[in-house]
């Protein structure tokens, strides 16, 4: 059986994969809109909300480099429950009310490793499992999951928190939306301990070393994860920073109004990835760059002192859903790009490399900003990173260039390449208009 061959899998083996996705991600995210009321609570400094916000960030990344190649050496299955457990840990240390800071920063560094170690797990354990006739399937539907629960997240821990406290829960309130999502992790782990799972091809031996490319398909690798760090950081910039900005313009911020705003630009950015597979991997890449700079000047635009709140928040709006859209489209594109050209024995490790770069771009914005924060204002330090982004977004929109593929597949040309899929025995068909230059590295 040829490397790139796909193991084939379940409906079943999508859709647990997608679930455990959702989870570590909602996960990863419930804090976001509670960290104002944990900085309260416990009289942490911006210093210290910024190192903590690192924190995460900073241990995820290294769990991608030390662990990203584990699945593909001890298979899907028992890296998958580990990351679960670790995940299901960090989010315990958030649910209890007497772990003081330390705890807090405990928990958010083994919610790093955890959804460092089984990103690349999940996403190969879904790719495997696409229909042949549907290729695409897997890698869309894992895109769609993370970002989903990514957006879950926040809005559900809003809810949890403004609902106990409307009960009269007291500081109960802050915690309880760690510990639905500890019965929910519960139900993950169980779901994955009964899955039946086909051996991987081929075992090799594991060590934490940096994920290997190889050369026939570095440069579409690099044009990816560089596509990706921009969505990310313009994502980022959403997730960890909103909320403050728009405190100016909300007249009674809540935790649930602020877990909306976190999670509509990343509700928009799965909603997108469902019409995304209509474009080809390119085009994807290069029209969610142009709306993300359209996001970055609307958000900068929104902070003239000139505009009124109504204005300012209604071009805070658009600027979000541009950046979602941009993101969902530039997301699955670059995600489509490398799966198409991933050999099957080192996907979970080709999908971690590209995930350092996505993570390294979520963190970059809170990190950036919470070190200028220390000169200037914390809206003036977001006004200099956005516009530090929009100019990176338009030097780089030309890299993934349209002149390098068609916008979309004709009929014919779907048809073809499904038929090429076919007789090629299962494995990743070529993409209309560049399949010359994927099909070489395939056969090689």
């Amino acid at each position: 059986m040829p490397e790139y061959a796909r193991i084939i899998g379940s409906k079943r083996q999508l859709w647990i994969g997608a679930a455990v996705l959702f989870t570590l991600s909602a996960a990863a995210n419930l804090a976001s809109p509670l960290y104002p009321l944990f900085q309260e609570s416990l009289s942490m400094t911006d210093q210290t909300m910024t190192a903590l916000y690192a924190a995460y960030v900073l241990s995820c990344l290294p769990s991608l480099l030390m662990f990203g190649s584990a699945a593909d050496a001890f298979g899907r299955k028992p890296v998958l429950l580990a990351a679960i457990g670790c995940v299901s840990v960090g989010t315990g240390l958030f649910a209890f009310g007497t772990v003081g800071v330390a705890g807090l920063f405990a928990g958010r560094i083994l919610l790093g490793i955890g959804l460092g170690l089984g990103t690349g797990a999940g996403i190969a354990l879904m790719v495997e499992a696409s229909p042949a006739r549907r290729p695409w399937m897997g890698s869309t539907l894992a895109t769609m999951s993370f970002v989903l629960g990514a957006g879950a997240g926040p809005i559900l821990a809003g809810a949890i928190t403004e609902a106990s406290a409307a009960r009269g829960a007291g500081h109960g309130s802050l915690t309880a939306p760690f510990v639905v999502m500890l019965g929910m992790l519960i139900v993950t782990a169980v779901l994955v301990f009964i899955l039946r799972l086909h051996r991987p091809l081929t075992r090799q031996r594991w060590r934490p070393t940096w994920p290997a490319v190889p050369g026939p398909m570095r440069a579409s690798f690099n044009i990816a994860a560089i596509t990706g760090l921009l969505g990310w950081a313009s994502l980022g910039l959403f997730l960890a920073l909103l909320p403050s900005m728009s405190e100016s313009v909300i007249a009674e911020p809540s935790p649930l109004l602020s877990g909306l705003i976190v999670g509509s630009v990343l509700v928009v950015s799965a909603g997108v990835q469902l019409i995304a597979p209509k474009f080809e991997p390119r085009a994807a890449q290069t029209i969610g760059l142009m709306l993300m700079g359209v996001g970055a000047a609307l958000l900068l635009s929104s902070n003239l002192p000139s505009l009124g709140a109504s204005t300012a928040l209604i071009l805070m709006a658009v600027a979000a859903f541009a950046t979602g859209t941009g993101h969902g489209l530039s997301y699955w594109g670059a995600n489509r790009e490398i799966d198409v050209l991933t050999p099957t024995r080192q996907r979970a490790g080709i999908t971690a490399a590209l995930y350092l770069a996505f993570y390294a771009g979520a963190g970059l914005p809170a990190i950036v900003v919470g070190v200028i924060a220390v000169y200037t204002g914390l809206v003036e330090a977001i006004m200099i990173f956005t516009l530090g982004l929009l100019l990176a977004v338009i030097v780089f929109i030309p890299m993934p260039s349209l002149a390098l593929t068609t916008v979309r597949r004709s009929r014919a040309e779907a048809n073809a390449a499904h038929g090429s899929d076919r007789r090629g025995g299962g494995s990743f068909p070529q993409l209309a208009s560049s399949g010359d230059r994927y099909g070489d590295y395939h056969s090689k």
